[in-house]
């Protein structure tokens, strides 16, 4: 199970210790040697009949993401490693946390990490979680619980801005899952107001490790805080009530048919080696816990240095996929270097109508028509899609990089400043012609349907261009919004905002 050392409170850092009662802490590390386990067997059969040092799998729906995830716990047998910026106390949430329990009953240790930006003050689930001799839950540079979150916020804003972005899922250190889904309802398409558009890979091989190493050096940090210290003063309910409400409430959502369509195939078709992995060279990019530590708003990073590196190779053609897109002057200026040499920029992000965050809208809205001018294709995703029965909004939360058809990156990573300063980030890079192919087609492909594309009119004004049936219209106020909301996102564009997108 790996090395365990012993952390004494005293010796973290002074603004933990101004916050929190701190208790002594152990350090620990990934699996040792996993291979006889049951997905240490399936992964060295199909890494052996391949030939091939890494197997990549492209997870583009939510249900499968879902479903993968809840058959790999239930198929490991030494650790779960599980990194996330939020888990939410909803549908999916419950369901793997009930799932990670039952794992924690056979005796697999449970490490789950998660960002404190979007948890509640008390969660009575997590701390059931916790609760349980097998598993430890950790929060990441968490704010203090002495006083409102907000008024922590304004006071210790340099530390608190700075947030664990990262998403990543391991098990038995043999299969880990990278890219942008949180761990609730809207990532994995299970019902909701929203749904959100997204990506993760799958990955088995040497790459496994790399994650692992870098889980490590996040779950070891001074940052990574037990959830018990701040909520001590709650009672800790028992595992098993915890698993009888979340068993009650699961119940009501079968019934509603919800459930029945969360299936494990793609773990069982792991399991038996007949899952369509690619054989590829794939590495893992990750900020380390320092980057929140640089207090300077220029800090590097290790991920936008290596997308930089990544993109700026392309020869024939880029497609980015960025929720929440700022690209600020450099920004523009670096993708139209692109275009001067010849290079085709597509980039893909959220229109007004289908976005979570208007104040981001409002900043990428000043960088539209000087993009367009210099030759980038934009497009915006459509709030719905043509034929698609539901009242569901659809929001973009994809962050997705693909070059010439040959590489492509899947992570945490947006193209705006929060993402390039702020927050730590993590991706997959994987070289593979078959992959990234697939993955660019399927883009292009789906856009006609499923976007508007930007272009300036001859007078310069913007234009959003709609298919419906066929047809082409041209839209020229922001589509699908009302007046109001149009208003508030043009007064946000006035303020000082932009550093903190």
């Amino acid at each position: 199970m790996g090395m365990l050392t012993t952390l004494v409170g005293s010796r973290l850092p002074p603004k933990y210790q101004r916050f929190f009662k701190l208790p002594e802490r152990e350090v620990s590390w990934k699996s040792g040697d996993t291979h006889d386990t049951l997905l240490g067997r399936a992964t060295s059969r199909w890494l052996n009949e391949h030939s091939a040092s890494s197997g990549v799998y492209r997870l583009d729906s939510g249900l499968d993401a879902l479903g993968v995830r809840l058959g790999l716990i239930d198929r490991a047998e030494c650790t779960i490693d599980i990194q996330s910026y939020l888990v939410r106390d909803d549908l999916s949430g419950n369901l793997i946390a009930l799932r990670l329990a039952a794992a924690a009953d056979r005796g697999v240790r449970v490490r789950l990490l998660m960002d404190d930006a979007l948890t509640h003050e008390i969660d009575a689930g997590l701390l059931s979680l916790n609760g349980h001799d097998n598993i430890e839950v950790r929060v990441f540079n968490p704010f203090p619980r002495r006083r409102s979150r907000l008024i922590s916020f304004i006071a210790n804003f340099n530390i608190l801005n700075r947030r664990m972005h990262n998403k990543s899922f391991t098990l038995d250190n043999r299969v880990t899952i990278v890219g942008g889904r949180n761990l609730a309802d809207e990532y994995f398409l299970t019902g909701g107001a929203t749904e959100f558009i997204d990506e993760d890979l799958l990955a088995i091989g040497n790459v496994v490790d790399d994650v692992s190493d870098g889980f490590d050096e996040y779950w070891n940090s001074p940052e990574a805080i037990p959830i018990g210290t701040f909520n001590a003063m709650i009672a800790h309910s028992p595992v098993t009530e915890s698993a009888a409400e979340g068993r009650k409430y699961l119940e009501q959502h079968r019934r509603g048919g919800i459930l029945e369509d969360v299936k494990d195939d793609l773990a069982a078709q792991l399991e038996a080696g007949d899952l369509d992995l690619v054989a590829a060279d794939t590495e893992v990019v990750i900020d380390y816990p320092g980057k929140i530590r640089k207090l300077l708003p220029r800090s590097s990073s290790i991920t936008s240095g290596f997308l930089q590196q990544m993109v700026f190779a392309a020869k024939t053609e880029v497609i980015v996929v960025s929720p929440y897109f700022v690209p600020q002057k450099q920004g523009v200026d670096f993708f139209s270097q692109l275009v001067k040499k010849g290079v085709r920029v597509v980039v893909i992000s959220n229109s007004l109508a289908s976005t979570n965050h208007s104040s981001v809208h409002a900043v990428y809205a000043r960088y539209r028509k000087p993009l367009l001018r210099n030759g980038v294709e934009l497009y915006e995703l459509r709030p719905r899609i043509e034929n698609m029965q539901t009242e569901t909004t659809l929001t973009l939360h994809s962050k997705v990089a693909t070059v010439d058809r040959q590489k492509l990156f899947v992570g945490s990573f947006n193209l705006d400043p929060r993402s390039l300063y702020l927050n730590t980030e993590m991706g997959m890079a994987v070289d593979s012609a078959e992959l990234a192919e697939s993955m660019a087609s399927s883009i292009l492909e789906s856009l006609p349907v499923s976007a508007y594309r930007l272009k300036l009119s001859e007078s310069g004004r913007l234009q959003w261009l709609l298919q419906t049936a066929g047809v082409e219209e041209i839209i020229t106020t922001e589509p699908h919004t009302s007046l109001w909301r149009r208003f508030k996102t043009r007064l946000m564009s006035f303020l000082p905002i932009e550093g903190q997108m």
